[in-house]
């Protein structure tokens, strides 16, 4: 994050407005808004009493800590994901925040903390408000970035807790902050550079990773479309379950995707054998690389989706609600859910040795 940034964050995270700051540092408003802007620059004596002012070290308002790589936060967060997997929670919570507080303008970590906590919340039960409360800072202080990918993930997260609270008001507000769809699709713009420019390689993976994200939006869609239905219409809704099955099988989607279908349809209509088909299927696709390469549909996609980060920490929280949630009594019920439940668990042990 940029020192414009760091100011107008953190003036309009202390409730501060340009005036104040101007005035208790003796320089005029039209200075602060320029030094927000970014068209200029604090004078240099200015920035110890420019960052007691904001609350801030030094370091922090001049990002000394904060350009931080994906790979060294995949780092982090990996770490982050081993402790809790000892069940070492107060370990994790002080792990994370101390993080948090090494790197305070990294907004990319600061996102990924909040994720890795919110997908383990079932594990975090005990800690429950301690851990909501850092998330809810980490997604605010997201939300109000300039990076764009994280910032509208921010909202849509904290877009989800307030519908869960049912407060239905902040939902809208959030809601209005995320951005429009644009009116010209700069990708397709992208890959008519690409084939004219006689670069088809990069037009042929491009056109491959939207195929992709168009499939799964469609998935979640129709997964969408089967929750509305499946207590007015449920053969409606078991429709749009087979289709996004069907969609997943033709188009190698991820097979986890294909799994959480099944899981859903069979949950819905009680059918613990089939759900514990599915879950078993699962928890498998959650300890193996799902590769894109590999795929007739993909070969220009060179990366692969390794869910061993978060795939251990889903399997923990799956059993954990598997074993204690009240929905999932009929499963507890069938003659195979010890035996199914074996499984899971020597799943999840082989998938967090990795």
């Amino acid at each position: 994050m940029k020192i414009n940034e760091i100011i107008r964050q953190r003036r309009k995270a202390l409730g501060l407005t340009q005036e104040q700051i101007a005035q208790r540092l003796g320089v005029s408003a039209p200075a602060v808004n320029k030094w927000e802007s970014g068209v200029s620059y604090p004078d240099i004596t200015l920035l110890p009493p420019l960052a007691r002012l904001l609350k801030i070290d030094l370091n922090t308002l001049l990002s000394f800590k904060e350009e931080l790589t994906e790979a060294e936060i995949a780092d982090l967060v990996r770490e982050l994901t081993q402790v809790i997997q000892t069940g070492q929670v107060e370990a994790a919570l002080l792990y994370a925040r101390e993080q948090a507080e090494e790197y305070p303008s990294c907004l990319p970590l600061l996102y990924a903390l909040a994720s890795v906590l919110k997908s383990c919340s079932m594990l975090l039960s005990e800690h429950s408000e301690e851990a909501d409360a850092l998330i809810r800072q980490w997604l605010e202080q997201c939300a109000q970035g300039e990076d764009g990918q994280v910032r509208d993930g921010a909202i849509g997260f904290l877009f989800l807790d307030a519908l869960k609270q049912e407060q239905f008001e902040e939902a809208r507000q959030l809601l209005n902050r995320l951005p429009q769809p644009p009116m010209i699709d700069k990708q397709q713009l992208q890959v008519n550079l690409y084939l004219r420019s006689k670069e088809t390689e990069k037009a042929l993976e491009m056109m491959e990773r939207r195929l992709i994200k168009t499939a799964n939006d469609l998935s979640m869609q129709l997964g969408t479309l089967a929750n509305l239905t499946i207590k007015d219409q449920p053969e409606t809704a078991q429709r749009y379950l087979q289709l996004c099955r069907w969609i997943g099988e033709q188009l190698d989607l991820m097979p986890y995707n294909l799994a959480y279908a099944d899981w859903t349809a069979a949950t819905d209509r009680q059918d613990s054998e089939a759900a514990l088909a599915a879950l078993e299927a699962m928890f498998q696709a959650l300890k193996t690389p799902w590769i894109a390469s590999h795929s007739a549909l993909y070969p220009h996609i060179q990366d692969q989706n390794d869910m061993s980060t978060f795939g251990a920490l889903l399997s923990q929280s799956l059993l954990k609600a598997l074993q204690q949630d009240e929905t999932m009594q009929f499963l507890r019920q069938s003659p195979r859910y010890e035996q199914v439940l074996h499984k899971l668990h020597e799943i999840t042990e082989s998938h967090m040795e990795k």
